[in-house]
């Protein structure tokens, strides 16, 4: 409990950090939220701040990484693996979609700017990539979704706190953020679902911890 508890509250300081350099640093540099869904005004930029960009998807990359063991440690004590299976695969869900963005960006903004290739090939190319990541991306929030409403139920079960309701509620607003994203990509809601799933899992992490300290039962008895 204590370690999944310390491992959330990183996940969730680096999922702050990440949404913090998003709509601060990056927005400081000239970056607008609207270009993730405008590939024209995106590499242009993206080409001119490479560095910055993929410090985003590095940010991001880091987050899913601190947050990969917590299904698996939180399904061992809960006596509950298939919890864990979800869990964890939703995180790599989200790291292979990172890495399609970090890896594809850089090199379709640079091909768009040189203008070496037709406009329209590059920017077929951009939106296969980024169709492919985003979905990843969203399909990842759709099953972490679903695990936080699951692991909220059986804490508030284990220890008979009704609180734990809060992260179950954190995960259904995921749940359904990921599923309108996918019926609608335009849809501005999930810009700011970083600070709260940085928040919840800073709350549920220090509360892990905590009760972890004072010896609270992990799962039923």
């Amino acid at each position: 409990m204590i370690t999944a508890g310390a491992l959330l509250v990183a996940a969730g300081v680096a999922f702050l950090a990440t949404s913090v350099y998003l709509f601060a640093v990056l927005t400081g540099a000239g970056f607008e939220i609207e270009m993730f869904d405008d590939p024209v005004s995106l590499m242009p930029w993206a080409a001119t701040h490479t560095r910055l960009y993929q410090g985003l998807w590095v940010l991001y990359f880091l987050t899913q990484a601190v947050l990969l063991p917590v299904p698996s440690l939180l399904g061992e004590h809960l006596h509950h693996r298939a919890t864990a299976v979800l869990g964890t695969a939703a995180v790599i869900l989200a790291m292979v979609g990172v890495v399609v963005f970090f890896a594809a960006g850089p090199v379709v903004a640079e091909a768009y700017v040189d203008g070496e290739a037709p406009p329209a090939s590059v920017l077929a190319l951009h939106d296969v990539a980024a169709d492919i990541a985003k979905d990843l991306r969203l399909f990842s929030e759709l099953l972490l979704g679903v695990w936080l409403v699951v692991v909220g139920a059986q804490l508030r079960r284990a220890s008979g706190r009704a609180a734990w309701w809060l992260l179950s509620a954190v995960g259904a607003w995921t749940l359904v953020v990921a599923a309108w994203k996918l019926a609608d990509p335009l849809i501005p809601h999930e810009d700011w679902l970083g600070f709260l799933l940085g928040l919840g899992y800073l709350v549920v992490g220090v509360a892990l911890v905590v009760s972890g300290r004072r010896g609270v039962p992990a799962h039923p008895a």
